[in-house]
């Protein structure tokens, strides 16, 4: 049974619990206060972490989303451009702030549509960092919202390197709205709690995979 149970799992035809199995659910995107409290302290040390990374005097762009606001304390006195669709930046008092401007999609705090995508495509970034939904061998990078995904895009597009923020919940989803492909993927910064399993899609696609 746990052979059979196994395999399904890697089918995504199950879901493994602890002691069985249960179907898998449809998740509905949470509220921005409940995403900002799920697995709140892998997402603090993903951000840190995030932070060291970034080189003093880049060009970054930096999409919204939970995970990604936690990178703020640690560039904050920074000498930094950064170009971002998120809304609240007041702590990073430091760092050069240019809002894309949009439309406010009120469930993520961050701006999209045609007005975010003419301004990010002016800019060609050393950096993008991109928060994520779901990260899937076949499905790519999703989200739920296909303005929110068509945004992340184009920052992706205009990057010289893409990293992925994502704590170990977001491996193997696939969300309805696409953002890319896994590939043109430079680093997946994410945390402990990903399995070997969990990322070996990523890794084959030749994409360095951080677990912090």
């Amino acid at each position: 049974i746990r052979r059979d149970i196994a395999e399904l799992s890697e089918l995504r035809a199950v879901t493994r619990t602890h002691g069985g199995a249960s179907l898998p659910q449809r998740r509905e995107e949470l509220p921005f206060d409940a995403k900002v409290m799920s697995f709140l302290p892998e997402k603090r040390r993903i951000g840190a972490h995030v932070g060291s990374m970034i080189a003093p005097g880049s060009t970054i762009a930096l999409g919204g989303g939970t995970t990604v606001m936690q990178i703020l304390p640690a560039i904050r006195r920074m000498e930094l451009k950064l170009v971002t669709t998120a809304l609240d930046l007041r702590d990073a008092s430091d760092v050069a702030v240019t809002l894309t401007g949009g439309t406010l999609r009120r469930r993520t705090a961050e701006m999209v549509g045609h007005i975010a995508e003419r301004t990010l495509r002016d800019v060609n970034f050393d950096v993008a960092v991109i928060g994520v939904d779901g990260i899937d061998a076949q499905g790519g990078l999703t989200t739920y919202d296909s303005s929110e995904a068509y945004v992340n895009r184009v920052m992706l597009e205009q990057a010289r390197e893409v990293w992925i923020v994502a704590d170990h919940s977001k491996f193997g989803q696939c969300l309805p709205a696409q953002i890319a492909p896994l590939e043109g993927v430079s680093k997946i910064i994410t945390d402990t709690g990903a399995s070997d399993a969990m990322i070996a899609d990523a890794k084959l696609a030749g994409i360095e995979v951080l677990r912090v």
